[in-house]
């Protein structure tokens, strides 16, 4: 079975992003998430460490549950741009996919509002470049208000839309930011669905 690469900031950015679309690929791909953070700023009246255990926790039940591998980098949330270089990242991240051989790698787009986003995106993209990593390379939205000008790939969702959304609720620490997130994403789902005539889709940048 041939292995995809997700690259997030947090360990929700996928589901945002491409919830539907991971549901789609799970019986045809063995799916690997690499997250770099724990996300442990997301409740600053709790201490970082119970912070990151919950999130890891909700991570670890819900990639058991899709049958997703999950790896996390443990750099310090919101220090990533920091963090990647003093612990040499870059190079971590070439021995993984060095060691995965994916045939595709999805991250967050390099124009997202949440610089931790940016900073995976630049990261990837650097590791791929320097040992010259030949696959397809896509980035999907999470925080977006702006279009990139790169080539667009639309996704039918609509089988998996309540999962999508099931999926994105299964991070109960974090549903103060998600839960805000729904209606933009109910309402780009619509919209890049009329672009293929299908109820709901996501949208990708194809980067390679």
């Amino acid at each position: 079975m041939k292995t995809i690469i997700i690259f997030c900031a947090h360990s929700d950015d996928e589901a945002v992003g491409m919830g539907g679309t991971i549901y789609k690929l799970l019986n045809e791909y063995k799916i690997i998430k690499i997250v770099f953070s724990y996300g442990e700023l997301s409740h600053p009246h709790l201490q970082k460490k119970v912070t990151a255990k919950k999130r890891v926790e909700e991570t670890k039940k819900l990639s058991n549950k899709l049958g997703i591998e999950t790896l996390f980098l443990g750099l310090s949330d919101s220090k990533l741009q920091k963090e990647v270089e003093s612990k040499n990242i870059k190079e971590k991240i070439k021995d993984l996919i060095i060691k995965y051989k994916p045939c595709k790698i999805y991250m967050p787009t390099e124009t997202d509002l949440h610089k931790d986003h940016r900073i995976v995106n630049k990261t990837v993209k650097k590791a791929i470049k320097e040992i010259k990593y030949n696959t397809e390379l896509y980035s999907f939205e999470v925080w977006n208000v702006a279009n990139e000008n790169q080539p667009r790939l639309y996704v039918d969702i609509t089988p998996y839309w309540k999962r999508k959304i099931n999926m994105i609720k299964e991070f109960k620490s974090q549903h103060h930011f998600l839960y805000p997130l729904l209606i933009p994403v109910f309402l780009r789902s619509i919209y890049y669905g009329k672009k293929i005539n299908v109820k709901y889709a996501e949208k990708f940048y194809k980067l390679k």
